[in-house]
């Protein structure tokens, strides 16, 4: 029998304390911050943190309830929603000093959508999730306010259910500005000035009984319009917002037409102007549509295969596939050149990294075997070349992590215990061998380390190791984490 069940069936037996322990002990997913690991176990209470470089994780106490943990994007703080239905919580774990706050919170959400630089975070319902709850109002979110440690109750009023996504608008002097899409329209709201109500907004173009729901939001960069992707309309839905602070802001809808068949939309650079950037599978197609659906100004791109999704690179240039095809386009939206390259096989979602104008597609089959290709775009007089660089795998590609500072990509292979580094810039590879295989990896940049997670244990299993090191003599391999601090429990508030 191994400890950890031997400790588990002991503490069960073991008079008062033996109540904690009466229900299976089920972590929630790993929570990688800049410097540590936080597992959160909602049966005792704990997040235990594991920081790479010292011996023994230690362990915080935590509001009974844990439910969900994310991190705070660029800080060492993680986010756990706890409490019960009737007294919800949310606590505030700082990795880093270890200290736990724990905030009141108007409702019993499921969800928690950041924004990009962690200022604001967004708590709401995901439709039909068990919650304990006879009735809940889905149309209500809650805005947290990282800075001021506040949960501000927010109230969508639409007639929409639960929000389909939350998205965060960019940076402006005095505002800024969420959209929450929902099934049939979206709101906009404030996230510096909460109070003010926010501006609901249907989809439903004058005259039609057409149903949509909104697939896809995505803001401007100059945060005047919110372009939207909506289902059963080939149309880019435009809602010009007004420049209103303290009230609900205005908004007008324009329906720009491009091609057949909208898969993606994107927000260009502002070098493009006031434009959206569509993708059209059925018609083959790319266009780069006028904000204001003047036709004199839109650009197309006409493509030999369809693509589905779009991501940009650096300047003016984007790179379009579809993940059931071999066939990759690049297109410069400024002066019209494009490309065009085959991959020799399939792929999975792709790691784009606009700085280098590169793409790094995983292909699980191809001729030769599983490989690992990455796609440079490079600049010619009259087009855009594609170039193609391939890497043999032994086996289908699993997990990664990325060193955006470095550039550098981690990964594992399906049925092996390799890690391997791969430099972006010039594609040399080093490997190093771990005790089993990784099913996760996770960097941590603050002291340039790498987390392999492992399987076959609910309690925690990791190995730690300086990125890029091929040297397994400096792995640590830290196991059963998830019992830390179990024994010592005096204290502990009700």
């Amino acid at each position: 029998m191994r400890w950890p069940l031997a400790l588990a069936l002991f503490l069960a037996g073991c008079g008062g304390r033996g109540e904690l322990y009466l229900e299976a002990l089920k972590p929630l997913p790993l929570v990688s911050t800049g410097s540590a690991l936080v597992q959160v176990v909602p049966q005792t209470r704990r997040a235990v943190v594991v920081t790479p470089g010292e011996t023994t994780p230690g362990a915080l106490t935590l509001t009974a309830g844990a439910r969900l943990a994310r991190r705070v994007p660029g800080t060492e703080l993680v986010a756990v929603l706890t409490g019960t239905p009737r007294e919800p919580k949310l606590d505030l774990v700082d990795a880093f000093t270890g200290a736990v706050e724990t905030l009141e919170v108007p409702g019993y959400f499921d969800t928690i959508t950041w924004s990009q630089d962690g200022q604001f975070g967004v708590l709401a319902y995901a439709s039909g999730a068990a919650s304990g709850l006879v009735a809940r109002n889905l149309n209500e979110v809650g805005l947290f306010s990282v800075a001021l440690r506040t949960v501000t109750r927010l109230q969508l009023d639409t007639e929409s259910l639960a929000p389909r996504a939350i998205v965060f608008g960019p940076e402006e002097p005095n505002r800024r500005l969420v959209a929450v899409t929902l099934e049939r329209g979206v709101a906009v709201f404030d996230a510096l000035h909460p109070e003010v109500a926010p501006r609901r907004i249907s989809l439903r173009p004058p005259g039609s009984t057409l149903e949509s729901s909104v697939a896809e939001a995505v803001f401007a960069r100059s945060a005047r319009w919110l372009f939207l992707r909506a289902s059963n309309l080939d149309d880019v839905i435009v809602v010009e917002l007004g420049p209103e602070v303290g009230a609900p802001v205005s908004a007008s809808l324009n329906f720009v037409a491009g091609g057949q068949g909208l898969t993606d939309i994107e927000a260009p650079p502002d070098t493009m102007g006031d434009t959206v950037l569509a993708v059209y599978a059925a018609s083959r197609d790319a266009w780069l549509l006028d904000a204001r659906g003047i036709q004199d100004n839109a650009k197309r791109l006409a493509m030999t295969t369809s693509a589905r999704s779009v991501s940009l690179l650096s300047g003016n240039r984007a790179l379009f596939w579809d993940g059931s095809s071999t066939s990759l386009t690049a297109w410069d939206m400024n002066d019209g050149r494009s490309g065009t390259v085959q991959l020799d096989g399939t792929f999975s979602l792709p790691l784009v990294v606009p700085s280098l104008d590169k793409a790094v597609f995983a292909l699980p089959s191809a001729t030769g075997g599983a490989a690992l290709s990455t796609v440079t775009v490079v600049e010619e007089t009259n087009r855009l070349r594609l170039k193609l660089q391939s890497i043999q795998l032994a086996q289908p590609f699993t997990a990664a992590a990325f060193d955006s500072a470095t550039q550098r990509l981690f990964f594992t292979v399906s049925n092996t215990a390799t890690l391997v580094t791969m430099s972006l810039g010039t594609l040399q590879l080093s490997e190093v061998s771990l005790d089993v295989p990784a099913t996760g990896l996770h960097y941590l940049p603050q002291g340039d380390w790498l987390v392999a997670e492992h399987a076959g244990t609910l309690f925690g299993d990791v190995t730690v190791l300086p990125a890029g090191s091929t040297d397994r003599t400096q792995a640590r391999r830290y196991r059963d984490f998830a019992f830390t601090d179990d024994l010592n429990r005096p204290g502990d508030a009700p």
